[in-house]
């Protein structure tokens, strides 16, 4: 009989969850401490935060992800064994009904917590990047890490794990530049051994930056992806490839979220627009109220091209991390993907010129490029000309222009959001502005916009406008836009 790829949740799980406000799954960081210094590892330093979370404030938020339905806590790291309440926080856990994954580099996993781990049914993850001891060592920063990995599944199986792929034992890699030649027999030998592999791509961020040798292109990938599904075709496996996880589709965003080790709510490790944070909002209201994840949920309208013209479009976004690491735009399409291979010149990368996004015209037109797309937030840039008609006779940039340029700014970022569609819609009202300053020829405005509340079409907008830091003015728009 042919099996599907792993998931740990259903199609129509997922799309209760959506539909329901619930999460699934929630990704967490009890601390950024670790062992390892892997090239490629998606945080950027080895300090770690000063104001880590407390014990009781990761409990709070486990408590907060179970009550929002979700079964499964991933817990990241920094390396978790290192964590002194690792096992208390795991019998939370299980207090709540959930189960918990933890993904490790395993040089902490010994006879007797490998025991432990087992009875309190959780799902381990080992770090395995490549079956060359020297690859795995320049993957890793560390000497002999091949072995200690290996010798970490030895021991995880004599406790008990990895029982005829029960799914309970997993290994973790990384494609790179410099293992994807043993990527495929790595899979291979994983699948022999009744261990749940887990592949990802890189994402251009954090210590990647400094290492972007290890990148890998769309075509090298989809290589590999294509020779692993015939792998695991001998293994009764049948799954389309596609990036950015081997044998898996990734619809996270529409189902869990990340907690980083300092109270930062994010999409996930590679989307990395916080969101809010649980030290000052409770989790339900932080994902409720978040654009992003708003729009992620409902991805086939709101995604770009050429992605939203794939084949593939009903069942797949493309990596949202990668995308939002080459671009600045977590709605842009995956430049990685080798289905956008050549397409790239569809592909745009903030920040962008904002004359195709707005309706109007010289010398009406103010705005000139759209800088930041964040969540319910965004910035403009406008270059205040000697010719703009807007100059009263002192040079000065008059009152009403300035609301002028708030409100194109709003209408620029409504139509990046939706692919350069330009929408009907009108400024209804504008209150509470104070002008502060001053605004001449030559200066560079910056418009800061930040959507606070939304009734159907109408819109309600904070605005301030600053040139090298001094603030121009402040205020509210009200706007109303209307769907084609």
């Amino acid at each position: 009989m042919s099996k599907t790829s792993n998931s740990d949740f259903t199609d129509a799980e997922i799309s209760s969850a959506v539909a329901e406000g619930r999460l699934l799954s929630m990704e967490i960081e009890f601390s950024r401490t670790c062992n390892y210094t892997c090239p490629y590892c998606y945080l950027p330093g080895t300090t770690r935060p000063q104001d880590e979370l407390t014990p009781d404030e990761i409990r709070s938020v486990l408590s907060q992800a179970s009550e929002l339905g979700a079964k499964k806590i991933v817990i990241l790291g920094g390396e978790p064994l290192l964590y002194p309440q690792l096992f208390e926080m795991i019998d939370h856990i299980n207090s709540l009904g959930m189960i918990s994954e933890v993904f490790t580099n395993g040089s902490l996993i010994n006879p007797e917590n490998a025991a432990r781990l087992l009875h309190a049914g959780v799902r381990m993850s080992i770090k395995l990047n490549s079956l060359n001891p020297d690859i795995h060592d320049e993957l890793t920063g560390e000497t002999d890490s091949m072995n200690t990995a290996l010798r970490a599944i030895a021991i995880l199986k004599n406790a008990g794990y990895g029982k005829n792929g029960d799914g309970m034992l997993a290994a973790s890699s990384i494609i790179s530049s410099r293992n994807i030649g043993g990527i495929a027999s790595l899979w291979r030998w994983l699948r022999e051994e009744h261990i749940t592999p887990y592949f990802e791509i890189i994402t251009p961020q954090g210590r990647v930056l400094n290492n972007r040798h290890l990148m890998v292109d769309g075509q090298q990938l989809q290589r590999v992806f294509s020779e692993i599904a015939a792998i695991d075709a001998d293994f009764g496996y049948r799954w389309d490839p596609q990036p950015p996880l081997v044998g898996r589709k990734c619809f996270r965003h529409s189902y869990s979220c990340l907690v980083n080790s300092t109270g930062d709510v994010m999409p996930c490790v590679g989307l990395t627009v916080v969101i809010g944070n649980i030290r000052s909002q409770r989790l339900k209201d932080i994902l409720s109220e978040s654009s992003i994840i708003s729009r992620l949920k409902n991805f086939r309208k709101y995604i770009k091209k050429p992605c939203a013209d794939c084949s593939k479009a009903e069942h797949c976004y493309g990596c949202r991390g990668a995308a939002y690491q080459l671009t600045g735009d977590f709605l842009a399409a995956d430049p990685t993907c080798w289905f956008n291979a050549d397409k790239l010149d569809q592909i745009k990368a903030l920040p962008v010129d904002a004359a195709p996004f707005i309706p109007h015209q010289p010398p009406i037109s103010m705005v000139t490029r759209i800088t930041k797309v964040g969540d319910n937030t965004a910035e403009c840039e406008s270059l205040v000309t000697p010719g703009n008609i807007f100059l009263d006779r002192n040079d000065i940039l008059s009152p009403p222009a300035l609301i002028e340029v708030a409100s194109q700014s709003a209408a620029a970022i409504n139509s990046f959001l939706n692919d350069g569609r330009v929408l009907p819609g009108m400024l209804v009202g504008a209150k509470s502005f104070r002008f502060l300053s001053d605004a001449r020829p030559g200066d560079l405005m910056t418009i800061s916009i930040k959507f606070i509340a939304e009734f159907g079409p109408l819109n309600t907008i904070e605005v301030s406008i600053s040139v090298d830091g001094r603030l121009i003015c402040e205020g509210e728009l009200n706007t109303c836009v209307f769907e084609n």
